[in-house]
Order: structure tokens, then sequence, then C-alpha cells
């Protein structure tokens, strides 16, 4: 039985006690970590899945992946490079980014000081139903 979707707010301090998690495999898919804020497995929501992904100063990034979601970035804190099917951009604080389903695309920080911190929103219930696809051989990756 689906659990019926409510209001949710999260405060600063609930986001911020949230675990970071990342990839194990950082140097074929990148350095980057995130926080998932709202999915149907972890919240009482559904429709949507977001969180906040970060990329450290001096190297910080996501490498090119695809997978067959829409997603929607907002940069929230610093600046750098997004780049989908193979067209590189300029993003910093207040961009917002609509990368379309199977397009390749990855983001890496520009900055000597700051993170790169980004919203990240997909149209689906759960985080797991979207399936990172990286490199030419497409591999997959479930997050």
């Amino acid at each position: 039985m689906a659990r019926p979707a409510r209001p949710i707010v999260l405060s600063a301090q609930t986001i911020a006690a949230m675990p970071e998690e990342g990839f194990s495999e950082a140097a074929t898919r990148g350095d980057v970590t995130w926080k998932t804020l709202l999915s149907s497995s972890r919240t009482l929501s559904d429709t949507l899945t977001s969180g906040l992904a970060r990329c450290a100063p001096r190297g910080g990034h996501l490498k090119c992946h695809r997978h067959t979601h829409p997603e929607v970035y907002h940069v929230v804190q610093g600046r750098g490079i997004v780049t989908v099917d193979g067209e590189e951009k300029e993003v910093g604080r207040g961009s917002v980014v609509f990368i379309p389903g199977n397009a390749e695309h990855g983001i890496r920080n520009e900055d000597d000081e700051d993170d790169l911190v980004w919203l990240y929103v997909f149209a689906v219930d759960t985080f797991e139903e979207v399936v990172y696809r990286f490199g030419e051989g497409g591999t997959k990756a479930k997050l």
C-alpha cells in the first residue's frame, strides 16, 4: 500500500545533520558528495526526488554521465562549469540548468576556495529509480 504524500519541511539543522553520500569509485564517477533530501524511499513524498550535491574546491567534479530522467540543477553556492552534450557553460550562485533525459552531462568546480553546491531535482518518486551511466560503455551505476 502506498504511503500518502504529505507536505514536508526540512529545517537547515535537519539538512546539516543528514549523512553525505558519495561514490565508492570516485576515479571513474567523480569527486562529489550529496545529501538526498526528498525521495519516497526516505520521506513521505512522491513525484519528485531532490537533494544537495557538493564538489570541493580545486578539482571537485561529477564526471559526464547519462540517465533517462530529465534533471534540474539550481546552483546555490560557488561557481563552476556544467557540460551538457559536449557544450560547456559557466554557472554560479543562482544559475538554473535543465538537463534533458539521456543528455550526457557533468559539472566541475572552478573555484579555488569555495565549494560548488547545487540542488538537483528529478521527476521520479525515488532516487533509486535514477540509473547513472558513465563513460562510452554505458556502465550502469545505481546510487
